[in-house]
């Protein structure tokens, strides 16, 4: 794929005249959270005449390489890694496999009354997948600084370029080490939005972060001067009254969709004990017969779809991104009736996302699915999978070998799921990962194509008729390009909140009731006890058409094998509207 897009046709990249690098909206709570920098285009490393990177956020104290932990795809890569270290003064160490039981801070810990969760590679070894997952997994390493150096930070960033450098290509696999990289969701207003965060042309300032003019502040979040009332654009998260129900399933097949959001939260339209909801996915260790959860599990003090408080604590206001993901479930719902949900936490409140804790989970969905597939687990398999957050990369042009989440989610097409990811709120042709891996062929180890179900990128539109998808408008603040494959509404949707959400924002005005004169007021923002919201962004727009494709389905009798569920998904896929007409292609 060409670095050149339409925005800047000399192909010039990140820094050039010609393209308008769009705000990659972290959180300073992401970065706190994760301990993440934001690579610069003005000073990042580079090898020669390689042209200016992209601004991305990451972990510079990580490094995604390809294979298993303990594998035998890994032993080349981390032998490179380990020499590099010894030039340039760190010790890598493997963190996801087998860990030894102590904290942090090298205290130990009670091993009987705190189980340690096994990693995904114990798991496979377990499950005598090991040899499958070998080739689609990865491991991921901390730079740990030598003791005693006096020098500049390690950087992941200069480590992964003197290794691409300096290393043998054949051993070392140095085309898919990939940096740790922070990913957004795409709710518009926040996340990967048009107006926020901490990116490039930001920064951790007064101006951003959670201060007075922005965040979760005075003049922004779901308050006074935002929800929906910007003209145009719909953009913030309020309360609205909806009188309806999902739809009753139709009784035929029961696709299963999977969410990797925040989680889900507590609603009618989402019961506990509800055959068409897993709540809680897990994988049974068959070497001590405890569950073993798939994504993120929150306390309930900082669950984004309980309280729906973690950022802003003191002040106790609504995080970013709380109800996101009953949200895009309830997106899902209103197209499927007979869809499964299968519901996988991935991402904090505050709308960011470890690609390390993204590719975990999407490894062990992998094990999930193929245990389903070989009936040695109880359920249906995969059919969708929904992701409504993504990133800009550093080198747009070279990132389709990388080990790490393209890995995770190509093995899953193979297996015959579709993914479909939101395209982000941009305003650019520049690609979000990894929605732009949706024109790119999946490939085998020798770089010949293979038979996949489709991953589908899915931009944003304006409200118009449904059934007239090819007259809508594409919204302002939606991606396009090429790679862009289809697009659904996302502006001003409805959808499904948490009931429990209400937070300390008040009502702008509230009188008290007094005899003959009933209690009158502005509406509470933060309190979703009605139990739905409006909100924009491509983050709705893909699970829409998930939706549609868990629809079509429906209709269908579930395929056994791998090659008839690819057929299947790819014949869906290509029967549904793309939508407006005009869009570049």
């Amino acid at each position: 794929m060409s670095e050149t897009t339409p925005d800047d046709p000399a192909g010039r990249g990140a820094g050039g005249a010609g393209h308008p690098t769009p705000v990659f909206g972290v959180p300073a709570s992401a970065f706190r959270r994760f301990r993440a920098t934001v690579l610069s285009p003005d000073d990042a490393v580079r090898r020669g005449a390689e042209p200016p990177v992209h601004p991305t956020a990451y972990r510079p104290d990580r490094l995604i390489l390809p294979g298993l932990p303990g594998g035998d795809t890994i032993a080349g890569p981390l032998a490179e890694l380990k020499r590099l270290g010894e030039d340039m003064g760190f010790t890598p160490v493997v963190l996801n496999d087998a860990p030894d039981a102590r904290a942090d801070d090298g205290a130990e810990v009670d091993v009987k009354r705190v189980p340690r969760q096994p990693s995904v590679a114990e798991l496979a070894r377990a499950l005598d997948l090991a040899g499958e997952l070998d080739a689609v997994a990865r491991t991921i390493v901390e730079l740990r600084p030598d003791a005693g150096r006096l020098a500049a930070p390690i950087d992941a960033w200069d480590v992964l370029q003197r290794a691409r450098q300096d290393t043998d290509e054949t051993a070392s696999q140095v085309s898919r080490w990939s940096l740790s990289h922070i990913l957004m969701s795409a709710g518009y207003h926040s996340g990967v939005g048009y107006h926020s965060g901490v990116g490039y042309h930001s920064g951790v300032g007064y101006h951003s972060g959670v201060g007075y003019h922005s965040g979760v502040g005075y003049h922004s979040g779901v308050g006074y001067h935002s929800g929906v009332g910007t003209p145009g654009t719909a953009d913030g998260r309020t309360p609205v009254a909806v009188a309806s129900s999902p739809g009753k399933p139709s009784g035929r097949r029961s696709p299963v969709v999977a969410i990797l959001d925040t989680g889900l939260g507590a609603h009618p339209w989402f019961p506990k004990g509800s055959p068409l909801v897993d709540h809680d996915p897990t994988i049974e260790d068959p070497k001590t017969g405890r569950p073993v959860p798939v994504g993120l599990r929150f306390p309930a003090a900082a669950d984004p779809e309980h309280r729906g408080v973690s950022v802003d604590t003191l002040n106790a206001t609504l995080d970013a991104m709380a109800g996101h993901g009953t949200f895009v479930a309830g997106v899902v719902r209103q197209h499927s009736a007979d869809a499964t949900l299968v519901i996988v936490p991935v991402m904090y409140g505050d709308g960011a996302a470890d690609e390390t804790d993204v590719v975990e989970a999407l490894e062990k969905l992998f094990l999930w699915n193929r245990l389903r597939r070989q009936g040695r687990a109880d359920g249906p398999a995969l059919d969708v999978v929904s992701l409504s957050f993504g990133y800009y990369h550093e080198t747009p042009g070279s990132v389709d070998d990388e080990a790490g989440l393209f890995a995770a989610l190509r093995a899953l097409q193979r297996d015959g799921v579709c993914i479909v990811a939101a395209a982000g709120n941009g305003a650019t042709t520049l690609p979000f990962w990894p929605a732009a891996l949706s024109p790119l062929p999946v490939t085998d180890d020798t770089r010949a194509p293979v038979m996949a179900a489709p991953l589908v990128s899915v931009g944003a539109t304006n409200p118009g008729d449904p059934t007239a998808i090819d007259q809508a408008t594409v919204a302002a603040f939606s991606n396009t390009g090429p790679w862009v494959r289809v697009y659904r509404c996302g502006v001003a949707v409805v959808s499904t909140m948490p009931t429990t959400l209400n937070s300390s924002q008040r009502p702008d005005l509230h009188v008290d009731a007094r005899p003959g004169i009933p209690a009158r007021g502005t509406p509470d923002p933060d309190d979703y006890a009605c139990g739905f919201g409006v909100w924009s962004g491509s983050s709705f727009s893909a699970p829409a058409f998930a939706g549609q494709v868990a629809a079509a389905l429906a209709g269908m009798t579930a395929e056994a094998d791998a090659a008839g569920r690819v057929a299947q998904a790819s014949k869906v896929v290509d029967s549904l509207p793309p939508g407006p007409r005009g869009v570049i292609s």
